[in-house]
């Protein structure tokens, strides 16, 4: 029998109770993002200290097996939901473009990625950015809890993302300067959340993941809402799913 290295399901990890109870409400909605890319300017704002030249609106997944998803529950949260990868495929999830300078594949992109916002051209500029906002480096800065993280692996994340399709002619990336403006911000993150939130079915779930309490308290919480969410059937079958990040932690 082959043992298969990535995971048949979607991770999607979170720091609080209340975003993971929005999620099994609401679905999945895009979000900005800031992430530096490719481009020369941005590896000077590393440099520098400072803040992505842009943002792209996204959801996140992972697809690394339990066994190895402890560091992912310390960088990005101990609330989560695994989800099955035909409800990726369903929605348009898929893996991102890794990259690095030394690949063959780093000049087409860069020069790709910094025609996208100066394309004439509605479809191919839309197709550039889509393209440039499913890039990542294989290893690079990250900007996190607002300061520079150097040196992080993406790779090792086995990242999945979601990214809308923005019409119009519109551009697809926020600008540093229109990502610091919370209410413009929120605004666009409004009109994902009505036209691109990506719905989750019962049948979908293959895990909730929670931080153990003393008195099983996270645990209790998320049956009970749970319960309140969904028909009885599919209730039972949702919460046969919770599990806590302690024991992934410690005996996966």
């Amino acid at each position: 029998m082959s043992e298969n290295i990535s995971s048949n399901v979607l991770f999607h990890f979170t720091k609080s109770m209340e975003n993971l109870k929005s999620i099994l409400k609401n679905g999945f909605y895009p979000r900005y993002c800031p992430e530096y890319t490719l481009d020369p300017l941005d590896q000077k704002a590393v440099s520098d200290g400072i803040s992505p030249m842009r943002a792209a609106p996204l959801v996140c997944f992972c697809d690394l097996p339990l066994s190895l998803i402890r560091k992912h529950l310390a960088e990005y949260g101990h609330f989560g939901i695994g989800l099955s990868k035909e409800w990726g495929f369903k929605h348009g999830v898929t893996p991102v473009i890794y990259t690095h300078r030394g690949a063959q594949t780093f000049e087409p992109i860069s020069h790709l990625v910094a025609e996208a916002e100066k394309s004439s051209d509605r479809t191919s500029r839309s197709d550039l950015m889509i393209l440039a906002a499913y890039t990542k480096p294989y290893v690079g800065a990250a900007w996190r809890d607002n300061k520079v993280q150097p040196d992080v692996r993406f790779y090792d994340e086995r990242e999945w993302r979601y990214v809308p399709v923005v019409g119009g002619g519109n551009s697809l990336f926020l600008s540093r300067e229109d990502y610091a403006d919370g209410a413009k911000r929120n605004a666009l993150q409004e009109g994902f959340k009505t036209h691109d939130a990506l719905s989750i079915h019962p049948d979908h779930i293959q895990y909730l993941v929670v931080p153990e309490s003393a008195d099983e308290r996270n645990i209790l919480d998320l049956a009970h809402f749970v319960k309140g969410l969904y028909e009885p059937d599919d209730a039972i079958l949702v919460t046969t799913a919770i599990m806590t990040s302690d024991c992934i932690r410690e005996d996966v």
